[in-house]
């Protein structure tokens, strides 16, 4: 049962407006002022530190965890990193659920122009601009709607910066798990004085002996800058604690100051001083949206186990810190322009707590940390933070069933995702470019699906490619028909191809050429990240991340993950070179060029032709040459980004996810093969049939996902909808439990659920002051449907109920 303290906690969550605050955009200015003419390396560890010294700090009512993210509670720090925050783009998010001083706007617009006029200083998007907005061939294709979100401008990219929570660095969707487990057991002292040894032993007789000396230096002031920042915690609470009357919380407040002395500069020995020492960790991984705590009932359950047998602590205790933990994330958030919060509706956020799966020697992972996590999301019915349950073959029914148990509450977690297809693909790449079978089995999500073994491999970049626009340029020669431009090239007049494996061809050779032009800006960024945005605080603490003298942007890993480039309606695509080949060349009921021509009209006058498309056999029904089609397209999407050479070294990865880019990609693309009229949104996540054309039941839907070899992608995403009604008992938990298993052992990697009636969801829209708290799964997070995008919670709502009979 839920403590008064997280019930209190909970209500307080309940805001209508989020404060945007300037302070962090403040101090970063102060500290590269100071800096100019410094290596970039050091420039940044002295902002970092800067920012610890001297952020606003407080500690909230009956909170036993310290640490926020911003200097107001809730608030979401302006970051200079990614982008500029024009006037136009602060009042859009002034007219949703941001507010922001007038004092702070005022001073925002002024940090801006000081920031932008030092020709010291760059953000991301105006860094590669240089590269991307003047090159011909290139600037087309940003414009494009090709990659998400398209530009606007050559120095704004698509608009806004990025507001965040948290005190680490950005800028980006960094895809990376630090090794939490080395704070934990040995303590930021361990990273400083390693760092300090190789200062002392650091000899000037390589060309990167002065690039290391600065790296090292830059170690010691981040972490020492660490160790003041929690001190300033334990200042805090001892003298809230001796204005206390209240002796409960006033042993509270100065058992929170002991602990804030001791970690994380020490290593923790307790469960508690273990959470608050993962707790500061993880301050400092955000501002990222997609910062990842692993497998946190791994590292954490020593700890656990320890205090159990000891008796210090109880699983009721324990559950109430893991719950204010949830109430914790759920104030760490982010926001972005208006182009990329069209991508990532619903405040998206990835913070993805890992369960289950397998240790090294193959084994059973999962403990009782794993079942008091689940518990806790069930008793909060908070969507963040996100849960993922690991899934082999040893998996325990009971831990499937108490999953699902925490699925049917409406929350829309944990998703459940495949190791063996996981596993696979980190041994089964390159000779030059693989992991062991021992290193694989500690994968981890990062971000909703990514897959990256923590302190071992990282994502840097990931970019939306949108699979169906590449096909509409193929259809008109090179055209896009979203910016009237000349982005790709003739592969041949589609109008006089006399077959389909021809004209097929053409589609996926104008997709290779696309893509290589979308692997272009992908190095692009990598480079500009790594010049300008080194981080030596997450460096570290990945493999050898001391040792080794580099950024993490700056070395190479034994297993190259660098970038990957995600295809956003690839079913789209499959379905509709499906109704051509049916339609145009096998029955030859219609020409290309009246498809073209109806495609063009947006079907407008040719309905009845629409409706020939729209009802041919559509993926996710378990039938075979449509669903083989859609298994081509994302086989071609795989071969083509490993073939490209990715400047951290090996080739770009291919990955298959959306988030919400299936709404504005839909917007940049026009009426296609499948039915689909220009501008409406594409088919969901990856291997999700597009809503309402999946008839034949969820083990259909599964067997059709099974054709595609997921093995090749870092991620892919299938979200499926299961009406409450077939969720009531146990043997029903047990039934869908059963075969989300087959799924995840025969090929699956990822499946989420959804378990809602179609009415509930439809008088939120109608109500939405009656239903704040209605939670729904979107693509990789869960968040309440109320803050979702219009176009968004329509899709929700029209992806198929499917029942279990």
């Amino acid at each position: 049962m839920m403590t008064k303290r997280v019930n209190k906690m909970i209500e307080s969550l309940r805001i209508n407006q989020y404060p945007l605050c300037v302070e962090q955009f403040r101090l970063a200015n102060e500290s590269l002022e100071k800096t100019g003419g410094q290596p970039m390396l050091l420039r940044r560890s002295k902002l970092h530190a800067h920012v610890l010294d001297n952020i606003n700090v407080f500690i909230e009512e009956d909170d036993l965890l310290c640490g926020s993210g911003a200097s107001k509670p809730f608030g979401l720090e302006m970051q200079y990193e990614y982008g500029v925050w024009t006037r136009e783009e602060v009042e859009s998010l002034k007219s949703e659920i941001y507010t922001i001083a007038p004092e702070d706007e005022e001073e925002l617009y002024r940090l801006n122009d000081k920031f932008s006029k030092n020709s010291l200083n760059s953000n991301l998007i105006e860094a590669m601009g240089k590269s991307l907005g003047e090159n011909e061939r290139l600037w087309p294709f940003m414009k494009s709607g090709c990659i998400l979100p398209p530009w606007k401008d050559k120095k704004g990219g698509s608009g806004g910066g990025f507001a965040m929570s948290g005190y680490g660095l950005g800028p980006g969707f960094s895809l990376v798990c630090i090794d939490y487990s080395r704070i934990l057991q040995e303590g930021a002292k361990s990273i400083i004085n390693e760092a300090k040894e190789c200062l002392n032993n650091l000899r000037y007789d390589s060309t990167d002996s002065i690039e290391k000396r600065n790296y090292w230096e830059g170690v010691i002031i981040v972490f020492e800058a660490w160790v003041r920042f929690a001190k300033r915690y334990a200042a805090m609470a001892e003298k809230m604690a001796s204005e206390e009357k209240d002796e409960a919380r006033k042993a509270e407040l100065l058992e929170m100051a002991r602990v804030c002395n001791k970690v994380p500069y020490e290593p923790a020995e307790t469960f508690y001083e273990a959470l608050q020492s993962f707790w500061f960790t993880f301050l400092l991984v955000c501002p990222s949206p997609t910062s990842t705590a692993g497998r946190f009932d791994q590292y954490m359950y020593p700890f656990y186990k320890k205090d159990i047998e000891e008796g210090r602590i109880s699983d009721d205790k324990v559950l109430e810190l893991l719950e204010i933990m949830r109430c914790k994330v759920m104030k760490i958030n982010r926001v972005s322009g208006k182009a990329n919060r069209a991508k990532n509706s619903g405040m998206a956020k990835w913070y993805n707590w890992t369960i289950g799966g397998q240790k090294a020697d193959g084994s059973d992972a999962t403990n009782e940390l794993s079942y008091l996590l689940l518990e806790a999301a069930i008793e909060t019915h908070l969507p963040h933070h996100t849960i993922t349950l690991r899934v082999h073959a040893g998996t325990p029914e009971k831990i499937m069933t108490k999953a699902l148990e925490c699925v049917k509450s409406g929350i829309g977690l944990p998703a459940f995702i495949g190791d063996k297809s996981f596993i696979n693909f980190f041994v089964n790449q390159s000779e030059t470019n693989r992991l062991t079978v021992e290193e694989a089995r500690d994968y981890v999500p990062t971000g909703c699906v990514d897959g990256n073994i923590p302190g071992i491999t990282r994502t840097q970049v990931a970019t939306f490619f949108v699979v169906p626009q590449a096909m509409d340029i193929c259809m008109h020669n090179g055209v896009c028909r979203y910016t009237n431009e000349m982005v790709g090239k003739s592969f041949g007049d589609v109008t006089k191809m006399d077959t389909f494996e021809e004209f097929k061809h053409a589609v996926f050779e104008e997709t290779r050429y696309l893509m290589t032009m979308a692997n272009e800006r992908i190095n692009v960024e990598l480079i500009t990240e790594r010049e300008l945005f080194p981080d030596v605080f997450r460096s570290a603490l990945m493999k050898d991340g001391v040792k080794e003298g580099k950024d993490m942007y700056n070395r190479r890993f034994s297993f190259e993950n660098g970038a990957v480039l995600g295809a956003v309606g690839g079913v789209n695509t499959g379905n509709s070179l499906y109704a051509i080949k049916r339609l145009v060349y096998d029955q030859k009921k219609y020409s290309m060029k009246q498809l073209i021509e109806a495609l063009d009209a947006n079907w407008i006058g040719y309905e009845k032709m629409q409706q020939d498309f729209k009802t041919q056999d559509k993926y996710g029904n378990n039938i075979t040459e449509v669903d083989q089609m859609v298994a081509e397209v994302y086989k071609t999407h795989a071969d083509v980004c490993l073939s490209l050479p990715c400047a951290y070294g090996d080739t770009l990865k291919p990955n298959a996810i959306s988030i919400s880019a299936h709404q504005p990609g839909g917007e940049c693309t026009g009426a296609t093969a499948d039915g689909r009229k220009g501008g409406e949104i594409l088919a969901d996540a990856s291997l999700s049939p597009e809503h309402g054309t999946d008839k034949s039941g969820p083990l259909a839907a599964f067997m059709s996902a099974m054709k595609v070899n997921q093995d090749a992608y870092q991620g892919t995403l299938m979200n499926m909808k299961i009406l409450p009604d077939n969720m009531k008992t146990e043997n029903d938990l047990k039934k869908l439990g059963s075969m989300i298993k087959t799924y995840l052992t025969n090929g699956g990697k990822h499946i989420q659920f959804n378990i809602i009636n179609q009415e509930e969801m439809l008088d939120a829209k109608e109500h939405p002051q009656s239903h704040s708290d209605l939670v729904v799964r979107v693509a990789g997070y869960s968040a309440y449907f109320t803050k979702l995008t219009t176009q968004i919670q329509d899709e929700v709502i029209e992806r198929t109920s499917h029942t279990m009979d």
